[in-house]
């Protein structure tokens, strides 16, 4: 079956070509009915623009890139599958870079990968957005980037941020209304901005309520990865490890805190392998409102950060003209309660 052209929705329509390749390419200077006129037509008769074409014609690439660590976890599978949806509405496409920071730097990366290709604008999650030398290749080659929860040089570009602080305060306060005194916190690398915010926010709300710091213990996610001593390690492993080292102790958390959701679940599996039961004797909750939270058993209790807008406002930023003024954008993250959190045991386990 022929594919639908330009030609075709310009007959159906009535107008030129090029008034249907204004509208693909949203030209705003066509007007608001004609406009709905083309785009009903294009929808009904399933046009769908070709965009190598278009990227010889206006000499770009229709490209979006994204860094992507080795390691999957929700939020950056979420965040790429909605990058995806975004970029398709927007007429793009998204190229993902696998980005190993133990390894070599993002500038490196970009050097030997999305430099080739030439992409349009480029996402940087944590925390390719904070190599400096990566910033300035990409100012040097004049390719537009927006960064997610930097951690300096917050000035230089568009930032998406969760309110990371805000939200890590609410399972706090969750653990505190319920009676815990006693905490563990599988922490990520403070050099990791959210990681940073969410754990100066988990102890600073506890401190507040007169908690000293020696009722909350800390575990590295950085000294996990080196206890497990190689590659193939998943989060629930790791969360496993921290869970295992929190409560294998005289005194050890009745609440315990992680960076995301895959860690609290590790921390679950490893606590019932215990024999420890979760939450009459141990409550736990994550970040991010993943399927891991809901697929746990019992259910996490987390913090909901809504990673698809997150995508979606970073694809609409480097996609739109013109470009939108550097500024830092929060969004707002929410306290989840379910089935792993509950009032403290009347004495330790």
């Amino acid at each position: 079956m022929r594919a639908v052209t330009l030609e075709d929705i310009a007959g159906i329509v009535g107008v030129s070509a090029k008034t249907v390749s204004r509208v693909v390419n949203k030209d705003p200077h066509v007007s608001p009915a004609t406009r709905q006129r083309i785009s009903d037509a294009i929808e009904q008769a399933g046009y769908r623009p070709n965009l190598a074409a278009r990227s010889l014609a206006t000499a770009r690439s229709n490209l979006i890139g994204i860094f992507v660590p080795p390691a999957g976890s929700h939020f950056f599978s979420e965040l790429v599958r909605s990058a995806m949806r975004a970029c398709r509405e927007h007429g793009y496409n998204l190229a993902l870079e696998e980005f190993d920071g133990r390894r070599e730097s993002a500038a490196d990366t970009y050097r030997r990968g999305l430099r080739q290709q030439r992409c349009d604008g480029v996402i940087l999650p944590p925390v390719a957005g904070d190599d400096m030398d990566l910033l300035d290749l990409l100012d040097q080659d004049g390719v537009r980037y927006v960064r997610i929860s930097p951690a300096a040089q917050l000035h230089r570009s568009l930032s998406i941020n969760a309110d990371h602080a805000r939200g890590t305060a609410a399972v706090a306060e969750h653990f505190w209304a319920n009676g815990h005194r006693r905490f563990g916190l599988v922490a990520a690398n403070p050099g990791v901005a959210s990681g940073r915010i969410r754990r100066e926010s988990f102890i600073g709300a506890l401190m507040s309520r007169g908690i000293g710091l020696e009722a909350i213990e800390i575990v590295e996610f950085d000294s996990l990865v080196d206890q497990w001593g190689g590659t193939d390690w998943s989060l629930i492993d790791l969360g496993r490890l921290g869970g295992r080292r929190l409560l294998d102790t005289e005194a050890p958390p009745t609440a315990i805190f992680t960076y995301n959701d895959e860690l609290a679940a590790g921390v679950v599996a490893e606590a019932q392998a215990l024999g420890i039961s979760v939450p009459r004797d141990l409550s736990v909750a994550g970040f991010d409102d993943s399927d891991a939270a809901r697929l746990c058993s019992p259910a996490l209790t987390t913090a909901r950060q809504p990673i698809a807008d997150i995508a979606a406002m970073a694809v609409a930023a480097l996609a739109g003209e013109p470009q939108m003024p550097y500024q830092a954008i929060s969004c707002p993250v929410s306290l989840v309660v379910r089935q792993s959190t509950a009032t403290a045991p009347m004495s330790g386990f």
